[in-house]
């Protein structure tokens, strides 16, 4: 049993030692994603032309790509955080069943008093993953909407004010923006299937989780 307690210190202390790596990779990454992307806005439709529609919107459409990716990532990271919390959850229980003491003495007595402290059951939508992962996940999202957003808006500003001069050039953004639009909504669409995608895989794990834990431990006496 004292193996068993070490292990689970020790994996604890892991957990904490990757989400501060992982925190510290993502916010390095996204702080690179958004100046690369901020030097391609500045410099768009300058009077020496650095960059012009075509690549705006190609820059446009990596950077958004990318945070779909991670968004994508973030949610993998915190559904195999979860569904791991659900085995130890079982464990946990099982070790220390016929000891409510020892439970109190090893994990606290606020553990004991709420049932949301430590309990990976019955999380929903906005609230499965757990919380670090869950804000990194609305912040790549939402940043995807916000530069999706400036990008249609600087495009679109230089069509209707500068560009309706050229007939070639006007028809050539209008069909580029159009496209981007397309696939600016695909990403933003999909962003939320992935999550949905997710939740539906903590869901059936819960669900083992829950059947198992029924049929082991109906005699456990404490608090859930």
């Amino acid at each position: 049993m004292d193996e068993l307690e070490n292990q689970l210190h020790q994996q604890l202390a892991e957990n904490d030692n990757n989400r501060i790596s992982t925190f510290i990779t993502f916010i390095v990454g996204i702080i690179a994603l958004f100046g690369f992307y901020g030097f391609v806005y500045v410099n768009t439709y300058k009077r020496d032309w650095k960059f012009d529609t075509e690549e705006f919107l190609s820059m446009a459409f990596v950077t958004i790509g990318i945070l779909l990716f991670l968004s994508i990532l973030v949610l993998s990271f915190g559904y195999s955080f979860r569904r791991d919390q659900l085995i130890v959850h079982n464990i946990r229980v099982k070790r220390y069943k016929e000891s409510e003491k020892e439970f109190k003495e090893v994990f606290g007595k606020e553990c004991c008093k709420n049932k949301k402290l430590y309990f990976p059951y019955n999380k929903e939508w906005l609230d499965f993953l757990p919380d670090f992962f869950n804000l990194f996940y609305w912040l790549f999202f939402f940043s995807e909407i916000f530069l999706g957003f400036i990008t249609i808006k600087k495009v679109l500003c230089y069509i209707i004010f500068c560009c309706n001069c050229n007939y070639n050039y006007f028809c050539n953004d209008i069909i580029l923006l159009m496209l981007f639009i397309v696939f600016y909504i695909l990403f933003i669409i999909f962003t939320l299937i992935a999550r949905c995608f997710y939740f539906k895989k903590y869901k059936d794990k819960e669900k083992q989780c829950q059947t198992q834990k029924e049929e082991q431990f109906k005699d456990c006496s404490l608090p859930e």
